[in-house]
């Protein structure tokens, strides 16, 4: 559908019902709904909760709903609720005149993005949804974690397209994270582990990280959730021998990570039973030439 407009100098310029839509969306999409749209592209899939905790901190969750329920009437994101769980949150994910706003906002063509709804929305009956939450919420404690600690900074976090890109020829992490903290800096890996695949295919994950730390020269430093003490003890056991000076691997469960936030005492290196903070996981690994403080 096309309407005609006269412009300011006389001639006739035609407006696409598409066009029409995002001109009227320009004074309504706030910065920080771009956020939240970006959010959605970069981690597929997020709760009510998480937007609410990560772009609405000290506010009520009411507040977020409305905000959320708005985009919804916009067309920019769209909602789902997995079959047969009761009381659960909206699951939002970005709608195509959303991921439109995100590729414009960076930059890029539309199509540049590999953005299709319909697989979008059949994230809703995939097994992967649970990891996807999973790591949408190590993000979330991330970054309450941070603006709980005075001198504490989560400088950054990239998803697992991000990691593939950068880093794609040794390993595949699920996440990245760049964390400041009482004048330490602290560059790790996220394996967010559900159980799903045994521990033989985990531990072949090392040695792209052994690869990765001879080539760059830098510490590989790994953390792994898991969701129970008994697969964090097997998983400890499996990658004692994978651990060098240069490839770190700590690992905790989801329970704890939920219960005391991840710049807790909440890590164990997997040849001690000692429980370690993100700072203290700092100062044990300095990169060579890199003088300590």
């Amino acid at each position: 559908m096309r309407r005609t407009e006269k412009s300011v100098l006389g001639s006739t310029v035609e407006r696409t019902e598409y066009g029409s839509a995002l001109v009227w969306l320009a004074p309504r999409v706030t910065p920080r709904d771009r956020k939240i749209l970006a959010g959605l592209y970069d981690h597929h899939v997020m709760t009510t909760h998480h937007i609410h905790r990560l772009h609405f901190p000290g506010t009520g969750d009411r507040r977020a709903r409305r905000r959320l329920l708005l985009l919804h009437r916009y067309g920019l994101i769209d909602r789902f609720r997995p079959f047969g769980r009761v009381r659960v949150p909206d699951h939002w994910v970005l709608a195509p005149t959303g991921a439109a706003l995100v590729a414009e906002h960076r930059g890029m063509e539309p199509g540049e993005l590999g953005f299709r709804q319909d697989r979008v929305l059949a994230w809703a009956h995939s097994g992967r949804l649970g990891h996807m939450l999973g790591l949408v919420e190590a993000l979330v404690l991330a970054t309450e974690a941070a603006r709980d600690l005075p001198t504490a900074q989560l400088v950054r976090w990239d998803n697992e397209r991000e990691c593939a890109r950068r880093w794609g020829r040794h390993i595949r992490p699920d996440a990245y994270m760049c964390w400041h903290q009482d004048g330490a800096e602290l560059d790790v890996f996220w394996e967010y582990d559900t159980g799903s695949e045994p521990l033989t295919k985990v531990q072949r994950k090392m040695g792209g990280y052994a690869r990765l730390a001879r080539e760059s020269r830098l510490p590989s430093i790994v953390l792994f959730a898991v969701h129970s003490d008994q697969r964090e003890d097997h998983l400890a056991a499996k990658l004692a021998d994978d651990v060098s000076d240069m490839v770190g691997v700590y690992v905790t469960t989801h329970a704890r990570l939920g219960a005391q936030g991840p710049a807790e005492a909440v890590w164990r290196a997997v040849d001690s039973l000692d429980r370690l903070r993100l700072v203290d996981i700092a100062c044990r690994h300095t990169a060579p030439g890199q003088d300590e403080e």
